[in-house]
């Protein structure tokens, strides 16, 4: 999601290798932050096991006249196309990026092959000073596989278009001679594929043969369990010996150079020398393996890593989560404990607000921009708030720099184990939300073994996405992502799938939020979660038509009062608390 203007800022400024992906298919959603996957398809993206929702198709649905867009009907509105980055690798390399990422999961030998190969030359290229064109390279590594492809944000420009329009992709008509081109290099013990090696071999009557072998960084040596012997008649040729050594078929090793030495009439096995070569491959090829090789752990238990940790039991409280200044009449201070403020609200209407913690929000996605109005505001934050709830490691960092608030980890940190939990902790923070993606045998494990204050999110709509790209856009033929708050369109429809669910979507602050159709709900179960040693328990006001009664029915509930809530069928979800996901 960065240009090059801001990777080349990151470079600069940090001493760690940096790593960009170049080429293949683009997620819609900001890297890490995707929950839709995971509450549709069961799958957690941010796990690596993307169910790709984005690329179905949805309908616009305008909510005020409640009808479908018709032009846009059945279509993948999400789906991006792919990603090509070729014309800009040189200017990557001199903005110090270190290493370049090409897709290749659940991808065919004929895409990475031609993939490589593109990106393989372009670097050459930019190294030797050569100007080798590499169009027909380009070219074969679109025919492979694409749904149109896209310079992405490296280059921002309106005239490119970054959407699909199609789910699948398509193959070149020339797919058939790229694959065939391809088969040999996909062999495992393939000719495109091996190592040059150097033998040296010694042979003297009456001792073990030695074997050495070198692949220019390392050298090894092997030797026969049976001696040489002498023979008038059956001594070993330099033939015998070049033949044998050379039958490296099976291995990625090919001969290079081969040194001979020998006593007149040596006799040696033919089987002795194959296995000599045998050898000597494999301790070369365990030597490389083990290049970044890590130190013996002995067994251990989590107990070993983790202490139980005896925190004294605090009655649970409920934490606020507002979305606008009209939210402020829901807050009863004498149910609401802690209060979350997002920075976009004017915050000098807070300052008098009365409760037992006020923390300012941020979001998961900033902006230098946004970071620009905290730095103007830092000392008035210090003056109304007693936290602050970050929802990324740089925010983090920035905040334990600059001020003396209170550090609170929020759901977009994904926290989902004690590590990273107790990373948090070590680093500075005070408390943390549980992931959305966590289920309540972990949340359980982790109020025992760390001693961080908890959260869960008790009652609210999921943020399932958040975007750089606007959907809406499609609609208005908009090119212009500066003035969205200006926007008619940026909260004027929802998603509808195809199964007839509706997702609340807006455009904020550049951005795209998608919203679950549902408030995931722990009411009616919420004394399950005040068992597992939880503090704080969360209400997010977003779409909330009936927050006073939520606030009113979590408190009795977690205070183990009797409580009074229908909830109706369909019209809620427990997400993933009561189940595991993949």
């Amino acid at each position: 999601e960065l240009s090059i203007e801001e990777l080349k800022e990151a470079a600069k400024n940090t001493k760690t290798d940096l790593e960009v992906f170049i080429h293949g298919a683009l997620c819609t959603c900001y890297s890490g932050q995707c929950y839709m996957s995971s509450f549709l398809g069961g799958r957690s993206g941010n796990r690596g096991k993307c169910a790709q929702p984005c690329r179905l198709d949805y309908t616009f649905y305008e909510k005020e006249t409640k009808s479908e867009i018709e032009d846009l009907s059945r279509t993948p509105i999400l789906s991006l196309k792919d990603f090509i980055a070729g014309e800009s690798i040189y200017e990557l390399i001199e903005a110090g990026i270190r290493t370049f990422k090409i897709e290749g999961r659940m991808k065919g030998p004929a895409y990475t092959s031609a993939a490589v190969e593109y990106y393989r030359k372009i670097i050459d290229n930019y190294y030797s000073g050569a100007k080798r064109d590499t169009g027909s390279l380009k070219e074969k590594a679109m025919a492979t596989f694409s749904r149109g492809y896209t310079n992405g944000y490296l280059k921002p420009s309106v005239n490119d278009v970054m959407y699909a329009g199609i789910s699948s992709g398509e193959k070149g008509e020339n797919i058939e001679e790229i694959e065939e081109e391809v088969k040999d290099k996909a062999q495992e013990y393939s000719k495109y594929r091996r190592n040059k090696i150097d033998f040296s071999i010694e042979l003297r009557i009456g001792k073990p043969a030695i074997l050495k072998i070198s692949d220019g960084i390392n050298t090894l040596e092997v030797k026969s369990r049976e001696a040489c012997e002498s023979s008038i008649k059956n001594f070993v040729t330099d033939e015998i010996i070049i033949e044998q050594l050379s039958k490296l078929g099976n291995t990625i090793y090919e001969l290079r150079n081969l040194k001979i030495e020998k006593d007149q009439g040596v006799f040696i096995r033919k089987s002795t020398l194959n296995q000599l070569r045998r050898d000597a491959a494999e301790l070369l090829f365990e030597k490389c393996g083990r290049f970044y090789s890590r130190k013996a752990v002995k067994p251990f238990t989590y107990q070993d890593i983790f202490s139980v940790k005896n925190k004294e039991r605090k009655n649970p409280e409920i934490s606020l989560k507002i979305n606008s200044l009209n939210d402020l009449k829901h807050i009863d201070k004498g149910k609401v404990s802690r209060l979350y403020v997002p920075y976009y609200l004017d915050i000098e209407e807070i300052k008098d607000i009365e409760i037992e913690e006020k923390y300012l929000w941020l979001p998961g996605i900033l902006t230098r921009a946004d970071y620009n109005v905290l730095e103007q505001n830092l000392k008035r934050y210090e003056e109304i708030f007693d936290g602050v709830c970050v929802n990324n490691p740089g925010c983090f960092y920035y905040f334990k720099e600059k001020t003396g608030l209170k550090l609170h980890c929020g759901p977009f940190f994904n926290i989902i184990n004690t590590f990273s939990a107790e990373m948090l902790r070590e680093k500075g923070a005070e408390s943390f939300t549980f992931s959305v993606e966590t289920n309540i045998r972990d949340m359980e494990s982790m109020t025992k073994h760390t001693a961080l204050r908890s959260e869960i999110l008790a009652h609210g709509y999921v943020q399932l996405m958040v975007m750089k790209n606007c959907p809406m856009s499609m609609l208005k033929n908009c090119k212009n992502l500066m003035d969205c708050e200006k926007c008619g369109y940026r909260d004027k429809y929802q998603l509808k799938d195809r199964k007839g669910v509706r997702f609340n979507m807006e455009r904020q602050n550049k951005l795209t939020y998608i919203y679950n159709s549902v408030p995931l709900t722990i009411i009616g179960i919420a004394k399950d979660f005040v068992d597992k040693n939880i503090d704080y328990f969360l209400i997010d006001t977003k779409y909330l038509e009936d927050t006073e009664e939520v606030i009113d029915v979590l408190y009795r509930e977690i205070r183990g009062l009797k409580a009074d809530y229908l909830l109706e069928e369909n019209k809620f979800t427990r997400g993933h608390y009561l189940k595991n996901i993949l």
